[in-house]
């Protein structure tokens, strides 16, 4: 306000309410103010394992006679996102130059998506990066990090405001996508603006694509549109659809059954969750901390003894290491 010589918030919102150069100009630089640019390769480790072992590699199995697989990162930030998904991809596709890919990265901030298309990064950006991938896919020069030229060209950038825009646009590609990672973006939208959105996600993504957001983020939104299967690592929601529309090739494990030891995955329902937990149904206790922590962390659960979902998790996770004293 200072730099605009204003004194009174009232004028302030008067101007952003104008239809004018100004005010546009201030909008701009108003969403630069208000979006988090705090973004790294890779982040959140565990759903980053929960993509590259599950999420992925069954996408890539159910395309692979068309051979076209179509992601987004929403809310992309400086770009960190679309570039660790399209670095996934080299990685999992052995033949990958046959195939028709494609990472769409969306921002609202102009500036954030500016640097995104340099692909230029500090080594803060890289923190959380496997020596091996910082090796094969970037470039240092002086203090700074190029990514590789071929993972530069599988992500297309695009301006887009969540809450107003029009989603998916077909005329510009924005549609028919298999994922849709859309994390830390929620937080700062109204429960009004999440179900929007999340409509909009709906009818971007292929039946049965899978949209992943962060933790708890769609914690007391109504949810009909998905199913939300839940993994140890993550909660991933996942388009319904009347009628099944690709046929997986050969013996393709469902989203619902990982065949493997330490694996699981089960439809979440949060107004059985405590009767779930009671009758003790919830017999895997990474399952269960997953779910705990998609309740509000001090209300205290009735048929629980009272015990609040911070307290069962600090429960559950005593429980955890020491069966699992090796564990990081």
């Amino acid at each position: 306000m200072k730099a605009i010589k204003l004194t009174f918030p009232e004028d302030y919102y008067l101007l952003l309410n104008c239809q004018t150069r100004e005010a546009n100009q201030e909008w701009k630089k108003l969403v630069v103010l208000l979006t988090n640019l705090e973004s790294y390769f890779f982040r959140d480790k565990e759903q980053c394992k929960l993509l590259k072992t599950k999420i992925l590699p069954e996408l890539i199995q159910r395309h692979q006679v068309d051979k076209t697989l179509r992601l987004c990162s929403a809310g992309c930030s400086t770009g960190e996102e679309p570039y660790s998904l399209a670095i996934m991809l080299n990685e999992l596709i052995p033949d990958i130059d046959s195939w028709n890919l494609v990472v769409f990265g969306i921002d609202i901030n102009q500036e954030a998506l500016a640097k995104a298309k340099q692909g230029i990064y500090r080594a803060w950006s890289l923190r959380s990066i496997d020596p091996k991938i910082k090796h094969e896919y970037f470039k240092r020069i002086d203090n700074h990090y190029h990514i590789d030229d071929n993972v530069k060209s599988l992500v297309k950038w695009q301006q887009i405001n969540l809450v107003k825009d029009p989603f998916p646009q077909p005329h510009l590609d924005l549609q028919a996508f298999d994922l849709i990672i859309c994390r830390n973006v929620f937080i700062y939208f109204e429960s009004s603006a999440i179900a929007q959105a999340l409509d909009k996600f709906y009818h971007a993504l292929q039946p049965l694509g899978y949209l992943i957001t962060g933790h708890s983020e769609l914690y007391g939104q109504l949810l009909k549109q998905f199913q939300t299967n839940v993994f140890p690592e993550s909660l991933v929601y996942q388009r319904q659809t009347e009628s099944l529309v690709y046929t997986p090739v050969g013996d393709v494990p469902s989203p619902l059954t990982w065949d493997t030891e330490d694996d699981y995955t089960l439809t979440f329902n949060p107004e059985t969750l405590e009767h779930d937990l009671e009758k003790n149904t919830i017999k895997m206790q990474h399952v269960a901390l997953n779910l705990l922590k998609q309740l509000p962390p001090n209300t205290p659960l009735q048929k629980l003894g009272n015990l609040t979902p911070s307290e069962l998790i600090k429960q559950l996770q005593s429980s955890l290491n020491s069966i699992e004293p090796d564990s990081p």
